[in-house]
């Protein structure tokens, strides 16, 4: 089951950019923008205030979807290949790193973000009266991940008992030697058991300038929306709500600040990592059961939204989301802040950290973990404005502006713009296209393409935050979503 779950990651690569700002809303991936665009059960987590607009298909009351799947992998220290290899390798298709791989990798992630995420829909469903408002219905599934290394950390997480931090090595036969005396390579190193550091310091030292986060819950959000103001063809107004409860299956939250170590770790025993002598004292402790992954934290959370559409034809909408906690209360550890003076671990052997966890958060591995009942932490609290105009019949344009509410673990690292629309080609195809930027983003060029027929009554589609990435040998962002079963009646 741990390397299911490991491939779970991978998979939803290529087949999780901080946050996402439209979920697992295919439509509405590819055009840079969503706050006054989606609609029925899409609107649920991005703007419940939409839930009060009829839907453009007059027959239609119902909306419903399943599996809908959004993913994006950005890195400013891999190219497209390097991207691709986190796939491979979760697959078991590369080799382990050579030492010079190793070293390289060390030096390509100093001071670079590496971010990934994944948003799961496995259900959506929406009904929508005139007079009664809309109310919706989702189970989603969030994955987020990012990575931050100083020039220490990094060589420590990739090179592990060889880094240039330990100054002593201990071989196979016992015996020691200096660092500077043995020449490491692919064969000599699998000789040493050990690195000794000779001028240790504090992990808060070893971890200067380095953020490693991960987050992993469900939510099962109910949202509904209603117009208060209908002055007919010039002005109305919606507002909306939504609550959600929360089911956690993986925390890690492991930065330096001001010289102090903060670091927090809940996960899943479906993960398999070992915590050692630190697991028999722990209050918080769960084992697994069955095949499916343990809960180890449970929560609540609201979303608010409002729009309006002036003159049938302008959109404007504002939504808070993500407002609430999860209290993590199985495996539930903190990092006690010690000298490191020694270490068994030989570092990563590829990209794919998430199939090496336990080679981070272990027992065995960098940090000296203490247990703890429980520990509550704060959602990742999102802004977003947006405005959108329809043109004609064939073609909507907007702008979308997003910004974080707090800095923990699945928000964006900064304020991100997005510009784009949908234009209807045919009767039963729309492009979507556009341009964002911020944050952690970079300048991305989103794609899409939604097939159906006039009617509404299915539609499926295909997109990309970053459609150039695929055609350029240095692209540094991979994403897809994809929809087949979304019906309306």
């Amino acid at each position: 089951m741990k390397k299911i779950i490991s491939t779970l990651f991978t998979f939803s690569f290529v087949a999780v950019l901080n946050a996402q700002y439209e979920f697992s809303s295919f439509t509405a991936t590819g055009r840079g923008g969503a706050t006054t665009f989606v609609t029925d059960y899409q609107a649920v987590g991005i703007n419940p205030g939409n839930l009060g607009w009829q839907y453009k298909f007059d027959d239609k009351s119902f909306a419903f979807g399943f599996l809908e799947m959004t993913y994006s992998v950005r890195s400013e220290a891999l190219n497209k290949e390097g991207l691709k290899s986190i796939y491979r390798s979760a697959k078991g298709e590369t080799e382990p790193f050579t030492y010079d791989e190793k070293i390289q990798a060390a030096k390509d992630f100093t001071d670079a973000g590496f971010a990934i995420n994944m948003d799961f829909s496995t259900l959506g469903m929406a009904f929508h009266d005139e007079k009664f408002g809309g109310i919706a219905f989702r189970i989603n599934d969030r994955i987020h991940s990012w990575t931050k290394l100083g020039s220490t950390a990094s060589e420590i997480l990739f090179l592990g008992y060889t880094a240039p931090y330990f100054d002593q090595y201990t071989l196979s036969n016992g015996s020691t030697v200096l660092a500077q005396d043995y020449e490491v390579t692919d064969s000599s190193r699998d000789s040493i058991v050990r690195g000794t550091s000779l001028n240790p310091k504090y992990i808060s030292q070893l971890m200067k300038d380095s953020e490693l986060q991960l987050s992993w819950y469900r939510e099962y959000n109910l949202s509904y929306g209603r117009k208060i103001i209908d002055l007919e063809d010039k002005f109305q107004l919606s507002v909306g709500a939504g609550v959600k409860y929360l089911q956690g299956f993986g925390l890690i939250d492991i930065y330096e600040e001001n010289g102090e170590i903060i670091a927090y770790s809940s996960m899943s025993p479906v993960f398999g990592i070992d915590y050692g002598t630190a697991a028999a004292s722990n209050p918080s402790t769960v084992t697994q059961t069955g095949k499916l992954p343990v809960s180890v934290g449970k929560g609540w959370g609201f979303d608010f939204g409002v729009s309006t559409l002036i003159a049938e034809k302008l959109k404007l909408g504002f939504a808070v989301t993500n407002i609430g906690s999860i209290t993590w209360d199985g495996n539930v550890y903190t990092v006690e802040d010690t000298i490191m003076y020694e270490t068994d671990n030989g570092g990563l052997e590829s990209y794919n950290i998430f199939q090496q966890l336990g080679e981070i958060t272990s027992n065995d591995g960098l940090f000296k973990w203490n247990g703890l009942k429980d520990t509550t932490v704060q959602l990742p609290t999102m802004y977003r404005m947006g405005a959108s105009i329809e043109l004609g019949e064939t073609a909507e344009i907007g702008v979308d502006v997003l910004f974080p509410g707090n800095e923990l673990p699945g928000n964006f690292e900064g304020a991100i713009f997005g510009l784009g629309g949908d234009v209807r080609l045919l009767k039963w195809m729309k492009i979507s296209a556009g341009f964002l930027s911020g944050s952690n983003y970079g300048t991305q060029i989103p794609l899409g393409l939604t097939l159906g027929p006039e009617s509404g009554s299915y539609e499926f589609g295909i997109a990309s935050r970053d459609a150039f990435s695929f055609f350029k040998d240095k692209g540094s962002t991979l994403s897809l979503a994809i929809g087949f079963l979304r019906f309306r009646i």
